[in-house]
């Protein structure tokens, strides 16, 4: 569960990190964000925070490098799915960014009392 916590981290980093520049945000949010020089700074740091989160959570899995190595292929995998789906799916994939925080929480702490 804790695995899965972490690819889920490793998405909604990338999902932060892609609406960094509130251009490529759907549904009109383009033109509340674009003159917020804040939005951009708050996404990237939390992006990075959320990267972070996810080297922590394999950490607790698996030690070694592969703490480091797993969630990068995962930032990597979920750029490519993020990058190929967002034009043809954006509320699916924007949707999915936005049901990953209470999912990473509820699977860390799920994990965190079976093992």
């Amino acid at each position: 569960m804790v695995e899965t916590a972490s690819v889920l981290s490793a998405y909604l980093a990338f999902a932060l990190l892609h609406g960094a520049r509130p251009e490529r945000i759907p549904f009109g949010v383009a033109s509340r964000l674009r003159a917020r020089r804040a939005w951009r700074v708050a996404a990237r740091v939390l992006a990075a925070a959320l990267f972070s989160l996810s080297v922590w959570l394999w950490s607790r899995a698996e030690p070694g490098a592969a703490a480091f190595l797993v969630p990068f292929a995962a930032l990597l995998c979920a750029a490519s799915l993020f990058v190929l789906l967002a034009p043809l799916w954006p509320r699916a994939v924007w949707g999915f960014a936005a049901l990953c925080p209470p999912a990473v929480v509820a699977l860390s702490l799920a994990g965190a009392f079976h093992g």
